[in-house]
């Protein structure tokens, strides 16, 4: 995909590296505390899925238009028009931009199905409601 959209190749990811070993040990803890959230009962899991979702959408969506957008072979700038920044130059790959759009997508499906069963949800916590005040 970065490929089809001219990003440059990244080569870092080649060799084992300090940082490297480090972004897998965070995208590690990252999945297994989103594991444990996902096994939390249906109200709570909820409850903190709808308020993930937008957010991390927001994030993934600004880094794959800042990795596209700032990038050597972005539409923004003309061929000799490109100057590099020493901060942000890593972040301007196809690796990052395929990850962050693949993680956009995602969310976006995922806070979408969310908001289609929260009235599902509003429905079927009055009518649990209803027979608890039934039984009082």
């Amino acid at each position: 995909m970065g490929e089809a959209m001219g990003l440059p190749h990244v080569r870092a990811f080649d060799t084992p590296s300090a940082p490297l070993a480090f972004l897998g040990v965070t995208l590690a803890f990252w999945g297994f505390s989103d594991l444990i959230a996902v096994s939390q009962p249906e109200e709570i899991a909820n409850h903190y899925w709808s308020s993930q979702a937008p957010i991390r959408l927001v994030l993934f969506f600004a880094l794959g238009i800042y990795s596209y957008l700032f990038s050597a072979k972005s539409p923004m700038y003309k061929a000799s028009g490109y100057i590099s920044s020493s901060w942000g130059e890593g972040l301007k790959n196809r690796v990052l931009f395929t990850w962050a759009f693949v993680e956009m997508i995602t969310w976006f499906w995922v806070w979408t199905t969310l908001r289609e069963e929260r009235r599902d949800m509003l429905i079927k916590a009055q009518e649990k409601r209803a027979r608890e005040d039934d039984q009082l």
